[in-house]
């Protein structure tokens, strides 16, 4: 059974963290799932400073292979990072339990809050282990078990407009063979354009398969 869990942690020790936000007022925050495996390569929004100094500052640090900036909404920049994961680091007890960033947010010298998504319970122990054995220190919040959430936890899962993009297309028929609806159709009656109807359909759809796929790990 899957379980989600919140937790906060100093940025000492998550040297990531501490090497976006020391010594400035940024707010860095991570997209909703940030892939963890053999290559860790963070998706995150920048904003509330100086961007082209924190670029600079981030590009000369030795662990840095490459910042790329992706993207930008009024004063938040979006950008991709790849990056080396120093030995016993957070990102490595996740890799290890096989766990998942669904948000994560830090601001200057504050600790960063994580809400995180691991297969297990089991797995979450192993977390907990590896962290313990490479002394990471953090606080464990609330801990919840996604079987045990229902439809109420689904329905964090997805935004109202997600939800209302996805119900409207499978109504239509977008989604049957042949399509009875084409997205041009969807995204006039929603009087949106069609590409932010495409995306809130692909993100809704990426973000309930991921849940159910969690879910569904230990059945």
């Amino acid at each position: 059974m899957a379980v989600t869990v919140e937790l906060s942690l100093p940025p000492e020790n998550f040297p990531l963290g501490m090497m976006l936000t020391a010594g400035t007022n940024l707010h860095i925050e991570f997209e909703r799932v940030v892939p963890v495996g053999a290559d860790v390569v963070p998706i995150f929004w920048a904003w509330n400073g100086d961007l082209e100094t924190f670029e600079q500052r981030v590009r000369n640090d030795n662990n840095v292979q490459q910042l790329v900036a992706i993207d930008q909404v009024d004063d938040r920049r979006l950008y991709l990072l790849h990056w080396d994961i120093p030995a016993g680091a957070f990102f490595g007890a996740l890799t290890t339990a096989e766990g998942i960033i669904r948000s994560a947010h830090g601001y200057g010298n504050d600790d960063w809050e994580f809400e995180l998504l691991f297969p297990s319970h089991d797995h979450l122990t192993r977390f907990h282990n590896v962290s313990r054995d490479n002394e990471i220190e953090y606080t464990l919040g609330k801990m919840q078990s996604l079987n045990n959430a229902g439809v109420s936890k689904l329905a964090t899962v997805i935004t109202e407009k997600q939800r209302e993009a996805l119900v409207l297309a499978f109504q239509r028929g977008y989604f049957t063979t042949p399509r009875q609806v084409t997205l041009s159709e969807l995204a006039t009656e929603l009087d949106i354009t069609q590409q932010s109807l495409s995306n809130r359909i692909r993100n809704g759809i990426e973000a309930i398969v991921e849940y159910v796929l969690f879910s569904a790990s230990d059945r």
